[in-house]
């Protein structure tokens, strides 16, 4: 193993090291969630503070380092890059790669080992690096000591003041580029996100379909980023960020890449136009044209029963999340079809939003439910959540404004998780549009995660499906009977 580099990771996870009792130290003590690898969930706790400096400067980000059960834990990609280290994250593994020269090392969420140049080496009391929830943002933190000499840093701890002080390697001040993402926003009222950068950005734009892409070429994110972004746009469902070294760009060492991803029904030829300024990249969204319907049902509809709407989520060119070669436009349709099937049988009228593979749009759907006069609304997806790739389970959406949609999202999730024996994760509101569009009671299921392999595999199971749709067939019967 290589000496300087081993000092410059073991300085990112001093912190974690560290051993404390007693009462909370002097910068104060904040509520956290910490992900636990093992149980597959947040847990709740109490962390003090810790403050950083690197050659006498502040070093802050969005998550402070904290300490919690006497380890200190600081996030990864603040103090890796502050030390002049690449840090790339590997999705599909959870794993985060500093790499600093000719040395490299890995570090696994969840795993009380690092790969250093190769060799295994255990973290300090086999605390791995794990996700920090704090003010909704979440960050990979690590052991402080560890990554910090690991990249050839030194570490001293100030117990009297809680602090971390951590000096650069001799001779090896760490350089960062010129151009700085300083600051990201989002304007609900606006429908705009702003990307805003100390001088006139080089920029890319990739459309990548369900997700608009935005690479800062040559640029880092600031240490004094602030890092917390607000979404609540109906175009727009989240915005993520990262640095990224020459992987993207080898002409570039550093780039930013911005993704913002879109509700379903969005694109960025229709929906998105892009502006950059002096001081960054000014991003608009719109709404699409919204056009009539001119649905004919299939079949009669007897005003004497109940009718339901199913509806496919994605579908055609729009194929939601793809994982392991699987889209989830599949699962939906096919769950959706034993459903019908299912409420059929009981004698309900049932109309599908798409009975193939087709392309059909957010404000049609619900413009078919309006116009048969549907009873009940259900839109049927499949979740995705790539950074967590253990994270699993159920949801059941209902507009705010709906307590009759509340009640059937309830009346479906019980049994559903009951009958599936997957993780119930409540109920939950949503602004989406065909919740808020449509002018009968109307639900969205997230039947679970694709980015969970097992889960993956039991979505596209036929046995699988049959309970899941027995299962949210079981909530409609007991809603509508309620009704009665």
């Amino acid at each position: 193993m290589k000496k300087p580099f081993t000092a410059l990771l073991l300085a990112l996870v001093l912190l974690a090291s560290l051993r404390t009792a007693g009462a909370a130290g002097p910068n104060g003590t904040i509520s956290v969630d910490l992900y636990d690898h093992a149980a597959g969930r947040y847990q709740s706790v109490q962390a003090d503070v810790v403050t950083l400096t690197l050659d006498g400067a502040p070093l802050s980000g969005d998550v402070p380092a904290l300490v919690q059960a006497g380890r200190t834990l600081v996030p990864v990609r603040l103090v890796a890059e502050a030390l002049a280290a690449e840090v790339l994250w590997v999705q599909e593994t959870g794993q985060v790669i500093l790499k600093r020269g000719t040395d490299t090392v890995v570090l696994t969420l969840g795993s009380s080992q690092a790969l250093v140049n190769g060799q295994s080496l255990p973290l300090p009391d086999g605390v791995p690096a794990t996700v920090v929830r704090y003010q909704g943002m979440d960050r990979t933190t690590v052991p402080l000591r560890f990554v910090s000499e690991q990249l050839g840093a030194r570490v001293d701890w100030n117990q009297a003041t809680y602090s971390a002080l951590l000096t650069s390697p001799a001779g090896q001040a760490p350089v960062r580029p010129a151009l700085q993402v300083t600051d990201i926003q989002a304007d609900a009222n606006a429908q705009t996100v702003l990307i805003t950068t100390n001088h006139k950005p080089d920029y890319q734009v990739l459309d990548l379909g369900d997700r608009v892409v935005v690479d800062i070429k040559g640029a880092a994110l600031s240490s004094g980023f602030p890092g917390r972004i607000t979404v609540d746009n109906e175009l727009i469902s989240a915005v993520r960020y990262a640095d990224h070294g020459d992987d993207l760009y080898p002409d570039y060492a550093h780039t930013v890449r911005v993704v913002l991803d879109l509700r379903d029904g969005i694109t960025y030829r229709e929906n998105v136009t892009v502006e950059v300024r002096d001081n960054g990249v000014l991003l608009t969204t719109s709404l699409p044209d919204r056009a009539e319907s001119d649905y004919i049902p299939t079949a009669p509809i007897d005003p004497q029963r109940s009718t339901i709407v199913i509806d496919p989520g994605h579908g055609g060119g729009r194929t939601g999340a793809q994982y392991e070669g699987i889209a989830e436009k599949t699962i939906n349709l096919s769950v959706s079809k034993k459903l019908q099937a299912i409420l059929r049988g009981y004698g309900y009228n049932v109309v599908m939003t798409r009975t193939g593979d087709a392309d059909v749009g957010l404000y049609e759907r619900a413009d078919i439910a309006n116009a048969v006069e549907a009873d009940l609304f259900v839109s049927l997806h499949s979740n995705a959540a790539p950074d967590y790739p253990d994270f699993s389970g159920i949801y059941t959406y209902y507009h705010p404004s709906s307590g009759r949609g509340a009640r059937l999202a309830q009346a479906i999730q019980t049994p559903l998780t009951r009958l599936t024996g997957g993780i119930d994760r409540g109920i939950k509101s949503a602004d989406f549009v065909v919740l808020r569009e449509t002018e009968m009671c109307a639900v969205l299921v997230e039947m679970g995660f694709m980015t969970n392999h097992d889960e993956l595999m039991d979505l596209i199971d036929d046995g699988y499906q049959d309970k899941l749709a027995q299962g949210i067939a079981e909530g409609i019967v007991t809603y509508l009977n309620g009704l009665r």
